[in-house]
């Protein structure tokens, strides 16, 4: 839950920041023939479903959408796209640079919790941003580049479950989701429910 303004703030900063650099940034690459253009976003902009964050995630995966669509529409001009996705860094993401709003008691067990974690602060987090920023560096130093560069144990582990599970549910549901189409067979039996 979160008001519009957050809303709007998070996507000003998280994505129309994003894309307005890129758009100053991309006519002198597209000249040049050549470059690679780094977008931060978070492994929360891929996975999501993070409860009371929505508006952070939501702007993050704006970002992801954004780039990929960049990355085909450039690539004749030598243009590269790399989306990195970290996980927790000691950084002040969510200290005094993230308002936490109250959660209302319905919510306490999922929006109540994140807050509580969150006002925790940057304490316990993994991740070295002096780390970050060198790995970021030796990547684009290279011939090719990852399209989305994990960054963090969290954001790895969370990006494998995300891909594992995603996978699992399209290969349940295929028969289903095919048979949208006129010419395959209609209708099919819905995937077992879990239990049954």
């Amino acid at each position: 839950t979160s008001d519009d303004h957050d809303f709007r703030a998070q996507f000003e900063t998280n994505f129309w920041g994003v894309y307005n650099v890129t758009k100053a940034a991309l006519p002198v690459l597209r000249q040049q023939g050549s470059g690679t253009m780094v977008q931060i976003s978070s492994v929360g902009g891929r996975v999501g479903g993070s409860p009371g964050i929505a508006s952070y995630q939501a702007a993050k995966f704006a970002v992801d959408g954004f780039t990929r669509s960049l990355a085909a529409e450039t690539a004749p001009f030598g243009v590269r796209f790399m989306v990195v996705e970290p996980s927790g860094f000691a950084t002040d993401w969510a200290g005094s640079s993230m308002i936490v709003h109250a959660a209302p008691g319905a919510y306490d067990s999922t929006v109540g919790a994140m807050n509580r974690t969150l006002r925790q602060g940057a304490s316990g987090t993994a991740g070295d941003p002096d780390r970050a920023a060198e790995i970021i560096v030796r990547t684009v130093r290279r011939g090719e580049v990852p399209s989305h560069l994990l960054l963090g144990v969290n954001a790895v582990n969370m990006a494998l479950d995300y891909s594992r599970g995603q996978l699992v549910e399209a290969e349940a549901w295929e028969a289903v989701s095919r048979s949208a189409d006129f010419a395959e067979p209609y209708p099919v039996e819905l995937p077992p429910q879990k239990g049954q």
